[in-house]
């Protein structure tokens, strides 16, 4: 038999006689000892059974401290999340300003042209209803053919013949605009391919393009398959500075944006036999993610809640992490008490995915620039997470944009993702060469987004919530509509295409929609 030193010392410390302690500790370990009764402890120590009673007693307290202890500590630990929840506040409503807002809308217009402003005073003359955008195209085009100058007779025949273009634009009452919607990206869409962009200076990544791209914009995903974001920053900082044409400012913000797991930044290495997680830091990984040693050991020890050992205090390069020991008195008892294989395990499991730096989602950040004409730098990630970019203290939200249009619609509202979905459709189809008419993207954006959500095209959107029972039931699962409209009683009212064409008779577009009666006048 071995007696066991650290229960040994633990019955001393209670107050119980190194003679009974000793005889106590013959090979139990303390888990063993504080479930013994009182005869028990009698028959061990050859004692009466009053001098047995005290000890049980003794250890007894003990549990019972030692509980209240821990569920003190748990207590505490429950509390610090919640203590970080308060932290986070909701960003400020930010001031309207018409005039900022206006510059906003047309900064992508020469306002200053002459051209342009000559444009504009002859519509509002005309008062001709055209957009500062038509007005930018129309400068633009005028200016492609070598115009310098208009005269005012010149500018109003241009004005003249683009009210009249307008007009014939227009779709006529009842015409099938759903039908040549869907045949104008229908039919380009055969023709696009598995294609992917692929980012510059990041390796093997590619983002998702062509028909793949199409597919998840129409089905409403919630995540894309390769969410981006670009962050574009102020022009100064807090202090006045100059920070979206500064590159160390903007990689400093980029590297606090990119989520730094313990894989980044050390070799972790695990000894099954001691029991124990190694982590050898990086010193190169970690000038590039701006941290050091003493960084990585604090957050492992906050986000663990466990002791970690160091080579170095104040430098450490080699860290040490072994399941189940919270304080350097706990080492004591390791060789009584070994941690199992299963926990070590787990700890392992845990290390590789903790976060120690960055935003949740943003797997990586890279600086594109400097622009040409403005010397510019902005930052492309791959990943997504623009509710918690937004807060970044030097970010632009205005122009800040994600692929993420779920996202959008989450943080920006119906009116953003429904923007979102004609840039991203369109950005889409310009790629594969393809060139679809912008009123037929847009009406499936409306479409889209016409009930307040992002909804599919498809049954579990647009499709299956459609008001006849016919055109729900001819779209996919047949017999579920029927018969759950024959259990209500729902009644079809034939008024859409779908369900016309499916009982023969004329659909009410074109001339389908119009009912011509002849009534004789009397003589």
């Amino acid at each position: 038999m071995v007696v066991k030193s650290a229960t040994k010392k633990k019955l001393m410390d209670l107050g119980v006689s190194e003679e009974y302690a000793h005889k106590l500790a013959d090979d139990r370990k303390w888990d063993d000892v504080k479930i013994l009764t009182s005869g028990q402890i009698a028959q061990i120590c050859g004692i009466d059974s009053g001098t047995s009673q005290e000890i049980f007693n003794v250890m007894a307290a003990s549990g019972k401290r030692s509980r209240a202890a821990t569920k003190t500590e748990k207590t505490i630990v429950r509390r610090r999340p919640a203590s970080r929840r308060r932290k986070k506040k909701t960003l400020p409503l930010q001031q309207y300003d018409s005039e900022s807002k206006m510059k906003e809308i047309l900064r992508d217009i020469d306002v200053d042209d002459p051209i342009y402003q000559q444009l504009r005073d002859v519509s509002i003359e005309m008062d001709a209803p055209i957009t500062p955008r038509v007005l930018g195209d129309l400068m633009e085009g005028l200016r492609a053919r070598g115009k310098t100058k208009l005269s005012k007779s010149e500018a109003k025949k241009v004005i003249e013949s683009s009210m009249a273009l307008l007009a014939v634009s227009r779709a006529d009452p009842y015409e099938a605009v759903g039908i040549t919607t869907a045949q104008s990206i229908g039919e380009p869409g055969t023709q696009m391919t598995m294609r992917t962009f692929h980012y510059a200076g990041v390796a093997t990544v590619n983002v998702t393009q062509g028909l793949p791209r199409v597919i998840e914009i129409v089905d409403a995903r919630k995540v894309p398959k390769t969410p981006t974001m670009l962050i574009y920053l102020d022009e100064t900082n807090s202090k006045g500075k100059p920070l979206n044409t500064d590159e160390k400012a903007v990689r400093k913000i980029a590297a606090a944006l990119e989520m730094t797991t313990t894989l980044d930044i050390a070799q972790l290495d695990v000894d099954v036999t001691q029991r124990h997680i190694t982590m050898k830091l990086i010193n190169k990984n970690l000038r590039i993610k701006a941290m050091n040693g003493a960084e990585v050991r604090d957050k492992l020890s906050r986000a663990l809640r466990l002791y970690i050992q160091a080579d170095d205090e104040d430098r450490p390069k080699v860290l040490t992490i072994i399941p189940g020991v919270t304080k350097e008195d706990d080492l004591a008892s390791l060789t009584s008490d070994p941690p199992t294989y299963t926990a070590l395990l787990q700890l392992e499991e845990k290390i590789k995915k903790l976060r120690l730096k960055g935003l949740a989602g943003i797997s990586r950040a890279n600086i594109q620039g400097p622009s040409r004409d403005t010397g510019e730098y902005y930052i492309s990630t791959i990943g997504s997470n623009l509710a918690v970019v937004s807060e970044f203290a030097g970010v632009d939200r205005s122009k800040t944009y994600t692929n993420n249009i779920e996202e959008i619609n989450k943080f920006l509202g119906i009116e953003a993702a429904r923007q979102a979905v004609i840039n991203e459709m369109s950005d889409t189809l310009e790629g594969a060469g393809l060139e679809v008419d912008i009123r037929h993207l847009l009406t499936v954006a409306d479409v889209m987004t016409s009930e307040g959500n992002y909804r599919a095209i498809g049954r579990h959107g647009v499709s299956g919530t459609k008001h006849s029972i016919l055109a729900r039931s001819a779209f996919e699962v047949t017999v579920t509509h029927l018969l759950q409209a024959g259990v209500i009683g729902e009644r079809d009212e034939l008024s859409g295409v779908t369900e016309n064409i499916i009982v023969g008779q004329p659909v009410s577009l074109g001339t389908g929609s119009v009912d011509l009666f002849y009534i004789p006048q009397n003589v």
